[in-house]
């Protein structure tokens, strides 16, 4: 019997991905939208006033997939800066909704500080903003409700998806075709992660039990680096890219690159650095 997997945010930049490879994968995918529908997401929800419940029962969902963290994580703006009960109220009422069924929820990096390295799954969480705190709020609220539960947390994304290269690398790869130059701290890590292959480990995670939180440890990388190795990949000269350094007055977390204790036994490979991960997408990006 094929299982149905609720994909929400499947018309976002990494739910198409994910609501792609599941249906390849020959699963019966139930796609998500907030405003505007996709060929991947073809249901309305808002995460502020629809009730997840009520899709879970109507489409018969066996696992659900919560690939809009950074649109209902940090971008929603509930009025006030200081107060998130709103939002905490929200994400309790999802999570415990999805009780008795399988969760696989993508959380981020964020939930770090930056003031160390390579962060592995038994470290600490120490959001230091806004968004991390929300993302930490979901991770809480799935593993209270839900028995059958992983946390899949990654840093940056990048690559295409269904064609549409992400916003970081379209804008560096945008002032490169102007000839302008552009700028990127040398001092900022990151553990970047194809966007196809973290929904290759989403499927493998909605397939098997495992529970707890699992990071996608791709390589660390300076953000200057990641800019510059990607440029190279796609054919551009990099030189244009110009090295900065963190202001001392900017608030920024410094390195949030990830290692994992268990990504490889769980879902059968190891993330690809930058350059190679670009090159294995030359099928995936449109004609130029």
């Amino acid at each position: 019997m094929t299982e149905t997997v609720l994909v929400v945010g499947a018309s976002g930049y990494l739910g198409r991905s994910v609501a792609e490879r599941l249906h390849e994968g020959r699963y019966r995918v139930v796609g998500t939208y907030c405003s505007s529908p996709a060929p991947t997401a073809s249901v309305q929800f808002d995460f502020w006033t629809d009730d997840v419940g009520s899709l879970l029962a109507e489409h018969d969902v066996d696992a659900v997939v919560y690939a809009a963290a950074n649109e209902y994580g940090g971008e929603v703006d509930t009025g006030d800066a200081d107060v998130d009960d709103p939002f905490d109220e929200r994400a309790e009422r999802f999570a415990a909704d999805c009780a008795g069924r399988r969760v696989v929820y993508v959380s981020s990096a964020a939930v770090f500080d930056g003031a160390g390295r390579q962060y592995v799954e038994s470290d600490p969480r120490s959001p230091p903003d806004r968004y991390g705190h929300r993302l930490a709020t979901f991770e809480d609220a799935f593993d209270e409700h839900c028995e059958d539960v992983v946390a899949l947390r990654s840093s940056y994304l990048f690559g295409f998806s269904r064609g549409r290269l992400d916003h970081r690398l379209a804008r560096t790869r945008e002032h490169l075709e102007r000839d302008e130059s552009i700028a990127y701290f040398t001092d900022m890590y990151k553990s970047p992660v194809l966007v196809t292959e973290l929904a290759e480990a989403i499927q493998a995670l909605v397939a098997c039990d495992a529970t707890g939180v699992v990071h996608a440890p791709a390589p660390r990388i300076s953000v200057y680096e990641f800019h510059c190795e990607a440029m190279r990949a796609l054919g551009y000269d990099p030189d244009s890219i110009e090295r900065d350094e963190i202001p001392p007055e900017m608030d920024v977390a410094p390195d949030t690159s990830l290692s994992s204790e268990r990504f490889e036994s769980l879902v059968g490979f190891e993330p690809s650095a930058v350059a190679p991960a670009l090159r294995s997408q030359r099928d995936e990006r449109p004609d130029e």
